[in-house]
């Protein structure tokens, strides 16, 4: 077996790496080798077809939204550096400045400070609901549980009486029609049993206006309790 005979390439270097490149074997024909070994000739193939994709240097919001931007009632005074989700300090219509999200803002989803003093909530409505006029009952006259009903028993709920003059009925929502007074005083502490025989026998011989019957019967109450207090 011949010995192999090795042939030194003085002055070269990997056209990847930069390293030595070893000494090419005796009798093996072509032109000097390029590159260090295969890893190299890999990477440097690689590196040929592959072009990054240019980027950016700032995110798009910093590009977008800049100080003097203006967005409906509110301006963009200065970005707030954070993590998390964007923000930046807005000067409302009303003089207030507040930190609010960018997004937010940019979306729409932001139209003002939220202060509620020059900003009403629009989600409040002005007028008292069926719920909220019950709430008022137990807010101001305790738990129905407290009381009696009429029948003998613990009383469970509050009934309206069906005999304000100035009665209303939700227009919207899963109470809508159903009659309720904003006067605590016109609810009866009732059983379930009792309460619901009540509303459905005053629904069914006068619907939904005012009952004489429930008149009577309210001020019947009344006098009864002035007497006994």
């Amino acid at each position: 077996m011949s010995e192999t005979i090795e042939q030194h390439n003085p002055g070269r270097e990997c056209r990847h790496c930069g390293g030595p490149i070893p000494p090419k074997p005796a009798g093996k024909r072509g032109p000097a080798p390029d590159y260090c070994g295969r890893t190299c000739r890999s990477k440097a193939k690689h590196r040929r077809t592959y072009v990054p994709t240019p980027r950016a240097t700032t995110r798009p919001s910093q590009q977008t939204h800049r100080p003097g931007s203006r967005y409906g009632g509110l301006s963009l005074v200065e970005r707030v550096e954070g993590s998390g989700e964007p923000r930046a300090l807005f000067r409302c219509d009303c003089g207030n400045v507040k930190a609010l999200q960018i997004n937010n803002v940019s979306q729409g989803i932001t139209t003002n400070c939220a202060d509620r003093v020059n900003h009403p909530d629009p989600r409040r409505k002005d007028r008292l609901t069926y719920d909220g006029a019950h709430n008022r009952v137990k807010g101001q006259r305790g738990s129905a549980s407290g009381y009696l009903c009429r029948c003998g028993n613990q009383a469970e709920q509050w009934a309206y009486s069906h005999a304000d003059f100035r009665q209303r009925a939700d227009t919207e929502g899963r109470e809508t029609g159903r009659p309720y007074s904003t006067n605590p005083d016109h609810y009866l502490p009732m059983c379930r049993g009792c309460h619901a025989r009540y509303d459905s026998t005053h629904r069914r011989l006068i619907g939904d206006s005012l009952s004489p019957v429930g008149v009577a019967y309210w001020i019947m109450i009344h006098r009864a309790e002035e007497v006994t207090g």
